[in-house]
């Protein structure tokens, strides 16, 4: 058994009702910023460069992140190829390590993490909307540069 197998259980077996009632309890200024929400997923908006921030929990692979999503109703489509030019700024705000990256999600960020354990949760919880705070402040800073 490695460090994140945690006996093979199923994304099922997460109570994702209850992680995301006490992230919205814990972080009720969330709320206001919610774009979308899913079982697995709570969306930040910034419609000022038409961009969707998703947190997300993907128990069965052991970890949360957080990366540039895709929401229509915030016109945030092509997200990572708008974001391409900018990533090497961005990930350098972010001063990121390779660990803390999943292949295929653009810029991005994971922790792993056991998602079963309900004594994490609030850690989780945490951890999501600081991630994706500093990620809404790298693209600030970055995209506020290149605008005229």
């Amino acid at each position: 058994m490695n460090e994140f197998d945690f006996g093979g259980r199923r994304a099922s077996e997460f109570r994702q009702r209850g992680f995301w009632a006490l992230f919205a309890e814990r972080h009720p200024e969330e709320r206001a910023r919610l774009a979308r929400r899913g079982p697995w997923f709570w969306q930040r908006g910034m419609p000022d460069f038409a961009l969707v921030l998703s947190m997300y929990v993907a128990p069965a692979q052991n970890h949360i992140g957080v990366f540039f999503g895709r929401n229509e109703k915030f016109g945030a489509t092509e997200s990572w190829s708008r974001l391409r030019p900018f990533q090497p700024a961005i990930e350098a705000r972010l001063k990121l390590k390779p660990e803390q990256s999943c292949e295929g999600l653009g810029i991005n960020s994971m922790w792993r993490v056991n998602c079963y354990a309900e004594d994490n949760w609030p850690a989780m919880a945490d951890w999501l909307v600081t991630e994706c705070s500093r990620f809404e402040q790298a693209v600030l800073a970055v995209l506020g540069e290149a605008r005229p």
